[in-house]
């Protein structure tokens, strides 16, 4: 089995530190983080994803693929193209609907958000993952402005909520019921949607696996 970890807006690869370790691993970069541009301006996430398919499919072994709130976003937009070599999911703080306020965060929240991050990207940054994850991460470089904006708007117009029932993989979710990013019953929504899925609740914040690193491994 081999292991791709996708992490979530304005962080980076780097927020699974704890993991490099893990053998047989594939740690990856969103477009527009950690200093990486892409090509694309629009369809991002779609086209992405399409790219992640490709990826597992060319590898010769069995996939599973931990995803962490955009990534986990990600994780799914890449199950519906059915690579044949992706064989499992770990989601971690998923929204299936991001700009919702029992799925994902208060919309007139988001919509301030984005102004804020328009005026002041690098304090407001900062700031996001304090409230996230309880540290800024200031030696994770920022996303780049542009890219970064484009990528969050698709997230935040995403909606799998009719796409979930076609997940047909094993399936796990992780959410923490004290998470300020996404409400925790998006989790619990995508539970009830996709069959063959099991949900794990903690009380931590927008990203458990930083305090409780085994809540992933148990189940890889």
């Amino acid at each position: 089995m081999k292991y791709i970890f996708l992490h979530g807006w304005s962080f980076s690869r780097d927020i699974w530190k704890d993991f490099y370790g893990l053998e047989n691993s594939l740690f990856i970069d969103l477009p527009f983080h950690n200093g990486k541009e892409y090509y694309k301006k629009k369809d991002i996430l779609k086209n992405f994803a399409l790219e992640l398919s490709d990826l597992i499919d060319n590898f010769n072994e069995d996939i599973t693929v931990i995803g962490w709130s955009l990534g986990a976003s990600l994780s799914i937009l890449t199950a519906l193209n059915k690579p044949n070599n992706l064989k499992k999911l770990v989601l971690i703080g998923f929204s299936p609907k991001f700009k919702d306020e029992e799925l994902g965060h208060s919309p007139k929240g988001i919509k301030a958000f984005m102004i804020q991050l328009r005026k002041d990207f690098e304090n407001t940054v900062y700031q996001f993952r304090k409230t996230a994850v309880d540290n800024e991460f200031k030696t994770i470089p920022l996303p780049l402005k542009d890219g970064g904006l484009a990528i969050l708007k698709e997230f935040i117009e995403l909606d799998l909520t009719d796409s979930l029932k076609n997940i047909d993989i094993e399936t796990i979710l992780i959410a923490g019921k004290d998470d300020r990013i996404i409400n925790y019953r998006g989790s619990v929504f995508a539970n009830k949607e996709i069959k063959n899925s099991s949900l794990i609740l903690t009380k931590e914040h927008h990203a458990p696996f930083l305090s409780k690193p085994e809540l992933i491994l148990e189940y890889l």
